[in-house]
């Protein structure tokens, strides 16, 4: 049954800059179009590219802008046709650049449940990156070997883990403060900084078979030039322009049925989740600021 009396409280920014920018109104919702679930939300992932949409850096919509691709939650009313979910069902899903606010209207095929033995903060922090990280793996196609800059974010930590799922030797790089985390998860672990070339072909003296680049950096860049083969395949998640035209870029492909794998998996215990770090959703500001410094173990999560 849809109710049209809420109201939310939503993210946003009206200009460019430092986390300062960012502050939070109200406002009254819309009727419910058909189709769609009303969510209250618990949880919702910070990733990088809303960060980098704050400061300017990253520009795909005009001001003012929302925040936010994925998050978990209650619903609170559901529209006409909605079928398959009910008023107070647990889910968790993904959407536009909207779901950091305290209600959000998402499509019912863009949810599923979530599991009574996962926490809100994992659950919201896990739908975009886990999305992110099948998307990846099936552009790459059958290898042998994959590197990955960036290999203990968000995005890399589960791409590690679904590449070694699918018999995969990965080569994954990170700060130093990371590299047991990334070793835990399967990897190869190489600390980035000078030198970076040297140590992963000392790592693997064969040349490798893709890479991905997470981490946005020309480091990462030729790192993959250096050590990938001829003709293989040389990715990028990070949204910013490379030197090099071999370098493609990869957006991600929503699919429910990969997000449900991954989900399965940790409620399972075959794949490892780690939280960073939660902040309220009234200290967003400080979160974004966590965010971009950089060197996260995993998601930083708000929390309403």
């Amino acid at each position: 049954m849809e109710t049209n009396n809420h109201t939310t409280k939503i993210l946003l920014a009206k200009s460019y800059g430092p986390s300062e920018v960012l502050e939070i109104q109200e406002y009254k919702l819309e009727s419910l179009p058909a189709g769609f679930a009303r969510i209250r939300t618990k949880a919702a992932g910070i990733n990088p590219i809303d960060a980098r949409r704050m400061t300017g850096e990253f520009k795909h919509a005009g001001l003012p802008q929302t925040f936010g691709t994925e998050f978990s939650g209650e619903i609170i009313a559901v529209g006409q046709n909605a079928e398959g979910f009910k008023i107070g069902d647990a889910v968790l899903g993904s959407g536009g650049s909207f779901t950091h606010a305290s209600i959000i209207d998402v499509p019912i095929g863009d949810l599923i449940r979530k599991p009574e033995n996962i926490s809100w903060e994992v659950a919201g922090s896990i739908p975009g990156v886990a999305q992110t990280a099948m998307t990846i793996l099936d552009e790459i196609g059958p290898v042998k070997s994959l590197l990955i800059h960036g290999a203990s974010g968000g995005v890399g930590s589960i791409t590690v883990q679904l590449a070694k799922e699918r018999g995969i030797e990965v080569i994954g790089t990170s700060s130093k403060r990371n590299l047991e985390y990334v070793q835990g998860l399967g990897a190869i672990a190489i600390e980035y900084g000078e030198g970076l070339i040297d140590r992963i072909q000392a790592a693997h003296p064969e040349p490798i078979d893709a890479a991905v680049d997470m981490a946005g950096t020309e480091e990462a860049t030729q790192a993959s030039l250096a050590t990938v083969k001829k003709d293989g395949i040389i990715s990028t998640i990070a949204g910013k322009k490379t030197s090099s035209d071999r370098v493609i870029p990869i957006w991600v492909k929503r699919n429910p049925k990969n997000l449900q794998h991954v989900v399965d998996g940790i409620e399972g215990g075959t794949f490892n989740w780690e939280i960073d770090s939660v902040f309220p959703f009234e200290n967003a500001s400080d979160a974004y600021s966590k965010v971009l410094e950089g060197h996260t173990k995993g998601k930083t999560v708000l929390s309403f």
